[in-house]
């Protein structure tokens, strides 16, 4: 699995002075680094670009990265425990794997027992009958992927619940798919019911299960008006007023039952525009009752606006789904190429402090990092995966991001401060691109900065070294590739 091919020098170079102790420009430093003394006047190598890290502009600091459970965990709790764990392993691990922290379960509405319309794996169970009965056995799927990720997945998880609708007895269509001409669905008598459910699944998680969700997210894409009867997922329209509503309603559901370790998160808009536009003019008790602004950035533009409203309203900010909706690729390699440009700009631009991806496994290639053979119980590893790798191993929880001046780039420096990854993204895959990194606004600099790269031809390979000279190094990155730098801060 990843970082597995070819090694070799493969389009990376370094140059730039003298090594060792008392090199280029009066640096005092080892191993071609540095530690302290004068820093030198970094200037671009020939045919390069002159590019400079500033770890002294800090960003947000990262919680993680992550993955909704709907719907590829309906689809693989079907299988074997053995083949089940082997994913999750695959997701989990932080070495071989993606190292994924952050698990979004999805809290099934339940469709009406009359229909037969929603997409395979797409139909998710609820917990609650219409009588008001309860059955703890429901989602059986889902919840075996939630349990392994639990028992697999180490400490430092964190789990978010949300919900796509609410019981299909609860809507004025009655069907969880929407209502019947997109407006909102949940019946104007039934808020309270809702908070109720969603609050005493929480708590059986907790009491039952031992699983503690930090925070529960009521809406998905609210706003949007697609959310139709006879649809082939669960969704709901909520306008403005009504978010606040079933906002307000939850968190006081919480605090009525003493789930004191879990807190709103709203509203999971599909454009970051919507989410801007319409969190921002939530009154104030709305605002109270939530802690997390969670965005999914399918659409809009307004990332840098969101992210001064989260600071300005003390909320964290998640990116908490996202893939290619809407966006035509041909293949694997240029679902990884651009979802690698979608991590990075919200990532720089958002400064979210989380980043979920929507689906693991589906149908559709382009939003998967796992082709999953249920004949066989087995899944191999696409070129999404690797991409996402090249961030998710090395960009860790508790990892700060700094300053990079460049679009097409992110860098953080790790928890204990000791290392600074930096992924660079090609999106050109005809034409190689030079560059020059200036590392003098770092505190100190190893000798060399390990290198692994995703392209067409590669999966997260591990290429030579490339020597760090005097405050600098010089790599060209090859066509159409993620290139991921560790560089040592000892």
């Amino acid at each position: 699995m990843g970082g597995t091919g070819a090694t070799g020098a493969a389009g990376v170079s370094g140059t730039g002075g003298a090594a060792g102790r008392g090199g280029a420009g009066g640096v005092s430093g080892t191993g071609g680094g540095g530690t302290g003394g004068v820093r030198p006047t970094v200037t671009a190598s020939p045919g390069t670009t002159l590019v400079k890290i500033n770890t002294a502009v800090r960003r947000q600091t990262f919680e993680g990265w992550g993955t909704s459970l709907c719907w590829w965990a309906n689809h693989v709790g079907g299988w074997s425990a053995a083949g089940r764990d082997a994913l999750v392993d695959a997701v989990v691990d932080p070495t071989n794997g993606l190292g994924f922290n952050i698990f979004r379960y999805n809290i099934g509405g339940g469709e009406n027992p009359a229909h037969d319309h929603m997409r395979q794996y797409g139909e998710m169970a609820g917990f609650q009958a219409s009588d008001g009965t309860w059955d703890w056995t429901a989602d059986a799927n889902q919840r075996g992927v939630l349990q392994s990720i639990v028992t697999r997945g180490g400490a430092g998880l964190i789990l978010e619940a949300f919900s796509n609708s609410p019981p299909y007895w609860m809507t004025k269509s009655g069907c969880a798919s929407g209502s019947t001409d997109g407006s909102n669905n949940l019946k104007d008598d039934s808020y309270d019911a809702f908070a109720e459910y969603l609050t005493e699944v929480v708590k059986h998680f907790r009491d039952s299960w031992g699983i503690t969700f930090r925070t529960l997210e009521p809406l998905n894409e609210p706003n949007a008006n697609w959310w139709t009867a006879n649809g082939t997922q669960e969704g709901c329209h909520f306008a403005a007023a009504q978010q606040q509503t079933i906002i307000k309603a939850v968190s006081a559901k919480l605090a009525s039952k003493g789930l004191t370790a879990t807190t709103v998160s709203a509203s999971d808009e599909n454009s970051i525009d919507d989410a801007y536009n319409i969190i921002r003019s939530y009154d104030t008790a709305s605002l109270a009752a939530m802690s997390q602004i969670n965005v999914h950035s399918y659409s809009g533009s307004r990332r840098t606006e969101v992210r001064s409203l989260a600071t300005m309203r003390a909320k964290k900010l998640w990116q908490s789904e996202s893939g290619p909706l809407n966006v035509t690729l041909a293949d694997d390699t240029e679902a990884a190429l651009f979802m690698a440009g979608r991590i990075i700009t919200d990532l720089r631009d958002m400064q979210a402090e989380a980043w979920v991806d929507w689906q693991l496994g589906d149908p559709s290639r382009n939003w998967a990092s796992f082709g999953l053979n249920d004949s066989r119980q087995t899944f191999t590893y696409l070129k999404r995966f690797y991409m996402q790798a090249g961030f998710s191993r090395y960009i860790r929880p508790g990892a700060t991001f700094v300053d990079v001046n460049n679009p097409d780039m992110v860098a953080a420096v790790s928890a204990d401060g000791r290392t600074l990854a930096l992924v660079v993204r090609n999106g050109d895959t005809a034409a190689s691109k030079g560059f020059t990194f200036d590392l003098t606004a770092l505190p100190s600099v190893g000798a060399t900065a390990d290198a692994r790269r995703t392209s067409r031809s590669e999966n997260l390979v591990s290429i030579a070294a490339v020597p760090i000279q005097a405050w600098s190094f010089v790599a060209t990155v090859t066509p159409g590739s993620i290139t991921t730098f560790v560089i040592p801060m000892p």
